[in-house]
């Protein structure tokens, strides 16, 4: 059941024995009610970010399986598949470097001003002095979470000559950046990366609190899920000037965001390229593979 970016039907061919009933349609039409009452009798279920709470999973009572095409699982109630002996597997590390790439492009718009600058000049204005970006070198970066992908941007931003700071959730030597606690990294770095995933921990990490700790005039970037970021901070903190500038790669379809100042906004694509499609395929399609072979 997906209603995102549609994926081949073809995929599973080479898996035998099971028989496929694919929900495929990323327009408004798309009704996961309908989904599920269509096929109460699903034993594996292939999706993406939906609403999989218990009221929605309890409907496919001979359910055994789910595998989403996504390396996050919070939108999964966890609790109700261990309850009911339901597997959980997700599709790790097919990203490769297209998150951290983004990340670092979402960074040059927002430190040299491109959305504004595009906008002026559509607009037949060419005299601009009023939108000033940032010079990188020498800049302090921190980053709010060292995993794969944190690494990735902090290799790529050496090639700019700035100085990386980082904290992770557990403690990690790394080679890339100098280790701070989360205070330091806020009060200390011209931008802000967000590269966390979320759970019960990191549940607006960023709130008032911690936003009030920011350094002035920072820039903040996040291809983290949004509710890492409590909204009324992060809109304070970018209306006050806490913040001079967000980047974000957001979730969900909230109108709140379009009235944010001083944002570039993409929708959850940071992934999207070919070669990372390619690589979910083959994960997920091995992934169900492998627990056939299992069985």
């Amino acid at each position: 059941m997906n209603n995102r970016e549609p994926y081949p039907e073809t995929c599973f061919d080479s898996i035998p024995d099971i028989a496929m009933v694919w929900y495929q349609d990323h327009s408004e039409g798309f009704s996961l009610e309908e989904a599920i009452a269509n096929n109460p009798d699903t034993h594996i279920l292939i999706t993406t970010l939906m609403d999989w709470s218990a009221a929605n999973l309890q409907k496919l009572p001979k359910l055994e399986l789910i595998i989403t095409i996504t390396t996050g699982t919070d939108y999964i109630d966890k609790a109700y598949c261990q309850q009911h002996n339901i597997k959980v597997l997700n599709t790790p590390g097919f990203t490769g470097a297209s998150v951290a790439e983004y990340a670092v492009a979402l960074m040059l718009a927002a430190a040299k001003r491109l959305m504004d600058y595009n906008h002026k000049v559509r607009t037949g204005d060419f005299q601009i002095f009023e939108h000033q970006g940032i010079e990188l070198f020498g800049s302090q970066v921190g980053i709010i979470g060292m995993g794969t992908i944190g690494s990735q941007v902090a290799r790529m931003l050496q090639g700019f000559g700035m100085n990386i700071v980082y904290c992770n959730r557990k403690p990690k030597e790394s080679n890339l950046a100098q280790p701070v606690d989360l205070e330091t990294l806020l009060s200390t770095s011209d931008i802000i990366f967000l590269t966390l995933s979320l759970n019960a921990d990191s549940h607006h990490l960023l709130n008032h609190n911690t936003f009030a700790k920011v350094k002035p005039g920072a820039i903040l970037i996040s291809i983290s899920p949004d509710d890492l970021i409590e909204f009324s901070a992060l809109q304070e903190a970018l209306s006050s000037g806490r913040l001079s500038y967000a980047g974000m790669d957001i979730h969900h379809e909230d109108s709140r965001f379009l009235t944010l100042p001083n944002t570039v906004l993409t929708p959850r694509r940071a992934w999207y390229t070919q070669a990372a499609f390619e690589r979910r395929i083959q994960i997920f399609t091995q992934t169900l593979g492998d627990y056939m072979k299992a069985q």
